[in-house]
Protein backbone atom coordinates (compact mmCIF):
# COMPACT_ATOMS: atom_id res chain seq x y z
CA UNK A 1 0.00 0.00 0.00
CA UNK A 2 1.36 3.43 -0.98
CA UNK A 3 2.32 5.64 1.93
CA UNK A 4 2.95 9.37 2.17
CA UNK A 5 6.73 9.16 2.37
CA UNK A 6 6.93 7.46 -1.05
CA UNK A 7 4.89 10.12 -2.87
CA UNK A 8 6.23 12.39 -5.55
CA UNK A 9 5.71 16.12 -4.99
CA UNK A 10 2.70 16.08 -7.33
CA UNK A 11 1.17 13.07 -5.59
CA UNK A 12 1.77 14.63 -2.17
CA UNK A 13 0.02 17.82 -3.31
CA UNK A 14 -2.96 15.76 -4.49
CA UNK A 15 -3.02 13.83 -1.19
CA UNK A 16 -2.98 17.11 0.73
CA UNK A 17 -5.99 18.35 -1.23
CA UNK A 18 -7.75 15.02 -0.68
CA UNK A 19 -7.13 15.35 3.07
CA UNK A 20 -8.49 18.91 3.10
CA UNK A 21 -11.56 17.92 1.08
CA UNK A 22 -12.38 15.30 3.72
CA UNK A 23 -12.40 17.74 6.64
CA UNK A 24 -15.91 19.14 6.20
CA UNK A 25 -17.68 15.79 5.66
CA UNK A 26 -15.77 14.19 8.56
CA UNK A 27 -16.84 16.98 10.92
CA UNK A 28 -20.44 16.62 9.78
CA UNK A 29 -20.33 12.86 10.48
CA UNK A 30 -19.06 13.62 13.96
CA UNK A 31 -22.04 15.91 14.54
CA UNK A 32 -24.34 13.13 13.35
CA UNK A 33 -22.72 10.63 15.75
CA UNK A 34 -23.25 13.04 18.65
CA UNK A 35 -26.90 13.61 17.73
CA UNK A 36 -27.51 9.86 17.36
CA UNK A 37 -26.15 9.40 20.87
CA UNK A 38 -28.44 12.07 22.29
CA UNK A 39 -25.70 14.70 22.65
CA UNK A 40 -25.85 18.38 21.69
CA UNK A 41 -23.19 19.21 19.07
CA UNK A 42 -23.41 22.89 19.99
CA UNK A 43 -22.08 22.02 23.45
CA UNK A 44 -19.40 19.55 22.35
CA UNK A 45 -18.24 21.56 19.33
CA UNK A 46 -18.28 25.18 20.49
CA UNK A 47 -14.87 25.90 18.94
CA UNK A 48 -12.85 26.24 22.16
CA UNK A 49 -9.94 24.11 23.38
CA UNK A 50 -11.94 23.49 26.57
CA UNK A 51 -14.67 21.74 24.55
CA UNK A 52 -12.15 19.06 23.63
CA UNK A 53 -12.32 17.76 27.23
CA UNK A 54 -15.94 16.51 27.14
CA UNK A 55 -15.59 15.57 23.47
CA UNK A 56 -12.54 13.36 24.08
CA UNK A 57 -14.20 11.85 27.18
CA UNK A 58 -17.21 10.96 25.03
CA UNK A 59 -15.00 9.53 22.29
CA UNK A 60 -13.01 7.38 24.71
CA UNK A 61 -16.27 5.80 25.84
CA UNK A 62 -17.19 4.98 22.22
CA UNK A 63 -13.85 3.72 20.87
CA UNK A 64 -13.79 0.01 20.00
CA UNK A 65 -11.24 -2.52 18.88
CA UNK A 66 -11.80 -4.10 15.50
CA UNK A 67 -12.36 -7.52 17.14
CA UNK A 68 -15.16 -6.23 19.41
CA UNK A 69 -18.68 -7.61 18.82
CA UNK A 70 -20.40 -5.55 16.15
CA UNK A 71 -17.27 -3.60 15.23
CA UNK A 72 -15.99 -3.37 11.65
CA UNK A 73 -12.46 -4.43 10.77
CA UNK A 74 -11.12 -1.55 8.63
CA UNK A 75 -9.02 -4.01 6.63
CA UNK A 76 -12.21 -5.67 5.39
CA UNK A 77 -13.75 -2.61 3.73
CA UNK A 78 -12.95 -0.87 0.42
CA UNK A 79 -10.05 1.60 0.75
CA UNK A 80 -12.30 4.51 -0.17
CA UNK A 81 -14.28 3.93 3.06
CA UNK A 82 -11.19 4.86 5.09
CA UNK A 83 -9.89 8.36 5.80
CA UNK A 84 -7.10 9.08 3.35
CA UNK A 85 -4.59 9.57 6.18
CA UNK A 86 -5.28 5.99 7.30
CA UNK A 87 -4.85 4.61 3.78
CA UNK A 88 -1.49 6.33 3.34
CA UNK A 89 0.11 5.26 6.64
CA UNK A 90 2.41 2.22 6.49
CA UNK A 91 1.10 -1.18 7.53
CA UNK A 92 -2.40 -2.40 8.32
CA UNK A 93 -4.54 -1.21 11.20
CA UNK A 94 -4.49 -4.01 13.79
CA UNK A 95 -6.36 -2.45 16.71
CA UNK A 96 -8.93 0.21 15.93
CA UNK A 97 -12.32 -0.47 14.36
CA UNK A 98 -13.58 1.40 11.32
CA UNK A 99 -16.08 3.17 13.56
CA UNK A 100 -13.26 4.40 15.81
CA UNK A 101 -11.20 5.62 12.85
CA UNK A 102 -14.21 7.59 11.63
CA UNK A 103 -14.63 9.22 15.04
CA UNK A 104 -10.95 10.15 15.04
CA UNK A 105 -11.35 11.57 11.53
CA UNK A 106 -14.06 13.88 12.87
CA UNK A 107 -11.84 14.85 15.79
CA UNK A 108 -9.00 15.69 13.37
CA UNK A 109 -11.36 18.09 11.55
CA UNK A 110 -12.47 19.69 14.80
CA UNK A 111 -8.89 20.03 16.06
CA UNK A 112 -8.09 21.92 12.85
CA UNK A 113 -11.02 24.30 13.44
CA UNK A 114 -9.99 24.99 17.04
CA UNK A 115 -6.32 25.48 16.19
CA UNK A 116 -6.73 27.62 13.07
CA UNK A 117 -9.17 29.95 14.82
CA UNK A 118 -6.42 30.77 17.35
CA UNK A 119 -3.42 30.58 15.01
CA UNK A 120 -4.41 32.79 12.05
CA UNK A 121 -1.00 32.52 10.37
CA UNK A 122 -1.14 28.72 10.25
CA UNK A 123 -1.29 27.15 6.80
CA UNK A 124 -1.57 23.67 5.30
CA UNK A 125 1.36 22.13 3.45
CA UNK A 126 2.78 18.69 2.82
CA UNK A 127 5.91 18.15 4.87
CA UNK A 128 9.26 18.27 3.11
CA UNK A 129 12.54 17.07 4.54
CA UNK A 130 15.97 16.28 3.15
CA UNK A 131 15.90 12.80 4.74
CA UNK A 132 13.38 10.69 2.82
CA UNK A 133 12.75 8.42 5.81
CA UNK A 134 11.76 11.37 8.04
CA UNK A 135 8.65 10.32 9.94
CA UNK A 136 6.29 12.95 8.49
CA UNK A 137 7.74 13.37 5.01
CA UNK A 138 4.98 14.29 2.49
CA UNK A 139 2.25 14.11 5.19
CA UNK A 140 -0.43 16.86 5.26
CA UNK A 141 0.60 19.14 8.11
CA UNK A 142 -0.23 22.47 9.71
CA UNK A 143 2.76 24.83 9.75
CA UNK A 144 3.63 28.47 10.23
CA UNK A 145 6.66 30.67 9.66
CA UNK A 146 9.41 28.80 7.81
CA UNK A 147 7.30 25.62 7.91
CA UNK A 148 9.97 23.48 9.58
CA UNK A 149 7.80 22.26 12.47
CA UNK A 150 5.13 19.88 11.24
CA UNK A 151 1.80 19.13 12.91
CA UNK A 152 0.16 15.96 11.58
CA UNK A 153 -3.13 16.06 13.46
CA UNK A 154 -4.09 12.34 13.44
CA UNK A 155 -0.88 11.26 15.22
CA UNK A 156 -1.70 11.79 18.89
CA UNK A 157 -5.37 10.73 18.73
CA UNK A 158 -4.31 7.46 17.06
CA UNK A 159 -1.57 6.77 19.60
CA UNK A 160 -3.80 7.57 22.58
CA UNK A 161 -6.75 5.55 21.26
CA UNK A 162 -4.60 2.46 20.68
CA UNK A 163 -2.88 2.83 24.03
CA UNK A 164 -6.16 3.15 25.93
CA UNK A 165 -7.75 0.18 24.16
CA UNK A 166 -4.67 -1.93 24.91
CA UNK A 167 -4.70 -0.83 28.54
CA UNK A 168 -1.19 0.57 28.09
CA UNK A 169 -2.27 4.20 28.71
CA UNK A 170 -4.48 5.75 31.33
CA UNK A 171 -7.27 7.71 29.61
CA UNK A 172 -6.92 11.48 30.10
CA UNK A 173 -9.96 13.60 29.38
CA UNK A 174 -7.79 16.69 28.85
CA UNK A 175 -5.27 15.05 26.50
CA UNK A 176 -6.65 16.60 23.30
CA UNK A 177 -7.27 20.00 24.88
CA UNK A 178 -3.64 20.14 26.02
CA UNK A 179 -2.56 18.92 22.58
CA UNK A 180 -4.51 21.72 20.86
CA UNK A 181 -3.01 24.37 23.18
CA UNK A 182 0.52 23.14 22.47
CA UNK A 183 -0.05 23.29 18.70
CA UNK A 184 -1.56 26.77 18.94
CA UNK A 185 1.38 28.01 21.00
CA UNK A 186 3.89 26.53 18.56
CA UNK A 187 2.12 27.95 15.49
CA UNK A 188 1.96 31.42 17.04
CA UNK A 189 5.53 31.39 18.30
CA UNK A 190 8.78 32.32 16.60
CA UNK A 191 10.54 29.84 14.35
CA UNK A 192 12.45 27.40 16.48
CA UNK A 193 15.47 25.21 16.07
CA UNK A 194 13.81 21.93 15.17
CA UNK A 195 16.77 19.63 15.73
CA UNK A 196 14.85 18.12 18.65
CA UNK A 197 12.53 16.52 16.10
CA UNK A 198 15.33 14.20 15.08
CA UNK A 199 16.66 13.34 18.53
CA UNK A 200 15.29 9.85 19.04
CA UNK A 201 12.91 9.20 21.88
CA UNK A 202 13.59 5.87 23.60
CA UNK A 203 13.13 3.42 20.70
CA UNK A 204 11.36 0.87 22.86
CA UNK A 205 10.10 0.22 26.38
CA UNK A 206 9.62 -3.21 27.91
CA UNK A 207 6.88 -3.98 30.42
CA UNK A 208 6.82 -7.30 32.25
CA UNK A 209 3.24 -8.65 32.27
CA UNK A 210 3.63 -12.24 33.41
CA UNK A 211 0.39 -14.08 33.99
CA UNK A 212 -1.49 -11.42 32.08
CA UNK A 213 -4.91 -12.20 30.59
CA UNK A 214 -3.40 -13.18 27.22
CA UNK A 215 -0.62 -15.30 28.68
CA UNK A 216 2.26 -13.15 27.44
CA UNK A 217 5.30 -12.36 29.57
CA UNK A 218 6.38 -9.03 28.05
CA UNK A 219 4.95 -6.09 26.13
CA UNK A 220 7.41 -4.12 23.99
CA UNK A 221 6.17 -0.62 23.23
CA UNK A 222 7.87 0.90 20.16
CA UNK A 223 8.48 4.58 19.56
CA UNK A 224 6.51 6.25 16.79
CA UNK A 225 9.63 6.47 14.60
CA UNK A 226 10.57 2.81 15.00
CA UNK A 227 6.99 1.61 14.50
CA UNK A 228 6.32 3.61 11.35
CA UNK A 229 9.58 4.56 9.64
CA UNK A 230 11.11 1.13 10.22
CA UNK A 231 7.97 -1.00 10.09
CA UNK A 232 9.47 -3.65 7.81
CA UNK A 233 12.53 -3.95 10.03
CA UNK A 234 10.25 -4.42 13.04
CA UNK A 235 8.70 -7.39 11.22
CA UNK A 236 12.21 -8.76 10.64
CA UNK A 237 13.01 -8.25 14.33
CA UNK A 238 9.90 -10.19 15.35
CA UNK A 239 10.94 -13.12 13.17
CA UNK A 240 14.48 -13.13 14.58
CA UNK A 241 13.31 -12.96 18.18
CA UNK A 242 10.77 -15.75 17.69
CA UNK A 243 13.63 -18.14 16.78
CA UNK A 244 15.61 -17.53 19.97
CA UNK A 245 15.87 -20.35 22.51
CA UNK A 246 13.29 -20.01 25.23
CA UNK A 247 11.04 -17.72 23.19
CA UNK A 248 7.72 -19.48 22.63
CA UNK A 249 5.83 -16.78 20.72
CA UNK A 250 6.29 -13.24 19.42
CA UNK A 251 3.32 -11.30 18.03
CA UNK A 252 3.25 -7.82 16.54
CA UNK A 253 -0.08 -6.91 18.06
CA UNK A 254 -0.09 -3.37 16.72
CA UNK A 255 2.22 -1.00 14.87
CA UNK A 256 3.60 0.14 18.23
CA UNK A 257 3.24 -3.04 20.31
CA UNK A 258 5.00 -6.44 20.33
CA UNK A 259 3.87 -9.24 22.66
CA UNK A 260 6.40 -11.85 23.78
CA UNK A 261 5.87 -15.21 25.48
CA UNK A 262 9.25 -16.19 26.94
CA UNK A 263 8.80 -17.47 30.53
CA UNK A 264 12.51 -18.25 31.02
CA UNK A 265 13.68 -14.77 29.97
CA UNK A 266 14.02 -11.71 32.18
CA UNK A 267 13.23 -8.16 31.12
CA UNK A 268 16.97 -7.41 31.27
CA UNK A 269 17.80 -10.25 28.91
CA UNK A 270 15.16 -9.09 26.46
CA UNK A 271 16.46 -5.51 26.60
CA UNK A 272 20.04 -6.71 26.09
CA UNK A 273 18.98 -8.60 22.98
CA UNK A 274 16.92 -5.73 21.56
CA UNK A 275 19.12 -2.72 22.27
CA UNK A 276 21.97 -3.31 19.80
CA UNK A 277 19.56 -4.39 17.06
CA UNK A 278 17.43 -1.27 17.35
CA UNK A 279 19.50 1.69 18.57
CA UNK A 280 22.69 1.06 16.62
CA UNK A 281 21.25 -0.47 13.49
CA UNK A 282 18.44 1.94 12.73
CA UNK A 283 18.26 5.32 14.40
CA UNK A 284 21.96 6.13 14.20
CA UNK A 285 21.85 5.71 10.41
CA UNK A 286 19.28 8.51 10.14
CA UNK A 287 21.14 10.67 12.64
CA UNK A 288 24.38 10.31 10.65
CA UNK A 289 22.65 11.49 7.48
CA UNK A 290 21.31 14.55 9.22
CA UNK A 291 24.61 15.49 10.82
CA UNK A 292 26.52 15.11 7.56
CA UNK A 293 24.37 17.71 5.77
Amino acid sequence: MTNYRDFSEARAAAALQEYLDERGPALERLREHLVADGQDPAVFLDGTPESLVPLWRWMLSHFTRQDAPGATNPNSVPPEDLPSWERYLPGKETTLSLETLQLIDGLVSYLAVVVQERAPLARWEFARHRVKGYLLNKHPVLVSGSGETHNFLPSLPLIDARGVLHGAREPRDDAMADHARRIIEQLNGPDENTDWLYEPEPPFEIEEVREGPDGYDFEIGLSDEIAHVYSLKVDWLVRRLSRKAGVLEVVREDRELILVRAPSWSAGELESWLAPRVKTGWISTVMRKIRQE
